[in-house]
């Protein structure tokens, strides 16, 4: 096979081992039993003048290694039963930003992240996060070993939600914060002697910088790899897990026709369990969920429709322990459970060995009462066998009826000395019906990294045969190869110069259909990304990405496209090759003292995917944040996509989508929040553009030939919330929300409404 002398290449040079330039910061914090200190923001207890103390941080973003310019003191302690941290950070310019920010919404504050990588085993961390009001964020951490032109050492998802408590307060030259992570929030290995990696990151607003409570190092292909360690913690009293969260909801619902709201009481009891089997082995159950909660999801761009735009997973049963079941290749991606009826998970680490399973029941049916079914399963298991090694296993199954699809693939990553990185997976799906028996459909996602501070190198190949089909994963696009290779030379600025770091690109990509690879054809799609990003002192920063590339006719994707030539419809062909060339900028504000912003424009010569000839594309993407008090805050998004024919000039496809959230932290726990998003889509008359010039057709379910005519949809869709959340699984909410559609874009006029409702739901965490 193409490039095995490079897979090869990659797992000779594996034979090292890796070293760790911070193994010898060990933090041993004591161990008091007296549990009366109280979560205030003042560390005036006794307690916290015994505490091991850490300071002296480094600076990590844009540029490492310097002393920090605004330090920060960390103070660690236990007891049987939580980890203690107090955070006194020193702000000599006076400018700590600081608002009633809701959980998870810290991007606009100054904040801190503690990491704690309870498994040492530096693959994933748990992450909390205060401001300097001690409002919350958490999530999981893994390492970013792909590195690209502007993006972090590390990966951050922010959707798991762990309980914790956390109080801070503002100080003449700074901020105090106080935390207490009981330990029956963690997973953390049954030993009687418990040894943990720990870091803490810490973001500046004012000036852009992000800083390391130890001298953490870019360049090193690990991020987890160079975390200092608390050692020597005994005698941790895990108290019993055992949390029922009971919900209950209801709404009253209306279309577009009814002038009466009507009551769905279908199904309006839910329950949620956890528990925890052992330290580090955890169960969760729910029955009859319900995500009214989940906000909508954020529009995108999407700039290649060949492709699928991907969403993060942000429902409770799902996150927890989700980092458990993450793969190379998205082969187990829990939104394809749509609609559960009933589901249970087991996820944990015993010793050496990583088990994460789902079961679910997923309802394609309208209620309990017309249930119907489909069954799945997802198993990923992953042994650690050296230093940051691992092999692993991913299986997964959806059975509906007499149709099924099964996915089996097995797994690799390894790393050595500090700068090289490999992973491999390999597998295959099989997908059956009534009717024939599907056919092995192989896939393969190979990447190999050296990572440096100056420079660095990515190579990665992905394929999919053109009938593997993940029903319980997610693939962006189908019966597709691609092959990607390129450097990055990343420059640094002096202490106070004016340009802090440049970072310059280049990636070549190269795409074909699987047959077309497996025979050794030229690729379909040949591809230059040349880029370059740039950070300015103060937290300005300023990118571009550039496309040059040569695209060949994909024919799958107009099987159903027809042209009428001397009175007979026959297939359209398209043109075989476009060329485009283009160019997107980006600059980005740094969180000045109420306001943030970033702007997008891209523009250039790019596919019209609908007559597939040559178009002109503009592209825009804003976004504006503005926070007035500590309580408000307005976030203002805008997307819009133009692509003109260069031959007369004319709109072929236009989509506008403004999206404005508002938002009042009445208290840390209670918010009001509106959001109301237009999107507009436009499509002229199909035409074979560059060619012909025909008219197009589309062929109907009756083999009509139906002309591609105008087409516009214009849609409002507003929603309003109060929320009371205290902590993660306790809550109330009650909403309304609004569906509208207009026969003219952003006239508002005639305006129709397609649907309302009102919502209600309460649920109550229990626990043991």
């Amino acid at each position: 096979m193409k490039f095995l002398w490079l897979i090869v290449g990659s797992f000779l040079i594996v034979n090292g081992q890796q070293t760790n330039n911070n193994d010898y910061i060990n933090i041993s914090p004591p161990r008091h039993d007296d549990k009366t200190v109280i979560i205030d923001g003042h560390l005036d207890e006794p307690v916290w003048t015994s505490a091991s103390s850490r300071s002296g941080f480094r600076s990590y973003l844009p540029v490492d290694g310097r002393p920090a310019e605004d330090d920060t003191e960390i103070r660690i302690w236990y007891s049987p039963t939580a980890l203690y941290v107090g955070i006194i950070a020193h702000e000599i310019h006076g400018e700590v930003r600081s608002t009633l920010a809701d959980r998870d919404k810290l991007e606009n504050d100054d904040y801190l992240i503690l990491i704690l990588d309870t498994y040492d085993d530096k693959r994933s961390a748990f992450a909390f996060a205060v401001n300097p009001l001690g409002q919350q964020g958490d999530g999981t951490i893994t390492d970013n070993t792909s590195m690209g032109r502007n993006s972090k050492p590390f990966r951050l998802d922010d959707n798991p939600d762990y309980v914790f408590n956390s109080r801070g307060r503002l100080t003449k030259d700074g901020f105090t914060v106080e935390v207490e992570i009981p330990f029956k929030s963690l997973r953390y290995q049954s030993e009687n002697t418990q040894n943990w990696g720990f870091n803490v990151l810490r973001y500046i607003q004012h000036s852009g910088y992000t800083s390391t409570m130890i001298n953490t190092k870019l360049g090193v292909a690990s991020f987890l790899a160079q975390s200092a360690k608390l050692v020597g913690m005994t005698g941790l009293t895990r108290e019993k897990v055992f949390d029922i969260i009971p919900e209950i909801r209801g709404s009253l619902n209306r279309g577009s026709s009814p002038e009466k709201f009507g009551a769905e009481t279908n199904d309006p009891l839910g329950l949620n369990l956890r528990y925890g089997l052992s330290s580090n082995i955890f169960m969760n159950a729910t029955l009859n969920p319900d995500f009214s909660q989940i906000e909508a999801d954020v529009a995108q761009i999407n700039y290649d429709p060949r492709r699928s735009l991907y969403f993060p997973e942000k429902r409770p049963f799902f996150l927890d322990g989700i980092e458990l079941f993450s793969t190379p290749t998205r082969l187990i991606y829990t939104r394809r459970i749509a609609n559960p009826v009933a589901a249970a998970k087991i996820a944990g680490k015993v010793g050496a060995t990583t088990l994460a399973m789902i079961s679910a029941a997923d309802n394609t049916g309208s209620s309990l009462a017309h249930l119907d079914a489909a069954y799945v399963n997802a198993l990923r298991l992953k042994r650690d066998i050296s230093n940051q090694n691992h092999i692993g296993l991913v299986y997964t199954d959806r059975i509906h009826n007499d149709w099924s699809n099964r996915v089996f693939a097995l797994d690799g990553k390894f790393i050595d000395k500090d700068k090289y990185s490999f992973r491999a997976q390999g597998g295959f799906s099989v997908t059956n019906d009534s009717l024939e028996s599907g056919v092995l459909a192989p896939m393969w996602n190979i990447g190999a990294n050296a990572s440096g501070r100056k420079w660095s190198w990515v190579f990665a190949t992905t394929g999919y045969h053109g009938d593997f089909n993940p029903a319980v994963g997610f693939v962006e696009r189908a019966n597709y190869v691609t092959v990607t290779a390129g450097p990055t030379r990343r420059f640094y600025g002096k202490k106070g110069a004016l340009l802090e770091q440049v970072s310059l690109s280049y990636k070549l990509v190269g795409n074909w259909n699987y047959n077309g690879f497996i025979s050794n054809d030229g690729p379909d799609d040949r591809r230059m990304y040349p880029s370059f990003y740039m950070q300015f002192r103060g937290g300005w920063r300023f990118t571009n990405f550039t496309w040059i590339e040569y695209f060949g006719y994909p024919e799958k994707f107009y099987t159903n496209y027809y042209i009428k030539s001397n009175d007979q419809f026959i297939l359209f062909s398209g043109t075989p090759e476009l060329f485009n060339l283009g160019a997107m900028f980006e600059l980005s504000t740094p969180q000045l003292e109420s306001f943030s912003a970033s702007i997008k424009y891209g523009f250039g010569r790019d596919p019209n995917y609908d007559e597939w000839a040559p178009g002109d594309i503009y592209l825009i993407e804003s976004k504006i944040k503005w926070s007035p008090t500590d309580k408000f805050r307005f976030s203002l998004r805008y997307n819009q996509q133009q692509n003109y024919r260069p031959s007369d000039k004319s709109l072929v496809s236009e989509s506008r989508t403004p999206r404005l959230k508002i938002e009042y932290q009445i208290t840390s726990a209670i918010f009001l929040r509106g959001v109301v998003q237009y999107t507009s889509n436009f499509r002229d008359d199909l035409r074979d553009n560059s060619r012909t010039e025909l008219p197009i057709y589309f062929k109907d379910s009756n083999d009509d030939y139906i002309p591609a005519l105008k087409k516009t949809s214009n849609n409002i869709e507003a929603d309003f919330l109060f929320s009371y959340r205290p902590k993660p699984g306790t809550l109330v909410f009650f909403g309304y929300g609004s569906a509208l559609t207009e026969p003219g874009r952003f006239q508002f006029q005639s305006l129709q409404r397609k649907s309302d409702g009102f919502f209600m739901k309460i649920s109550y965490l229990f626990q043991s």
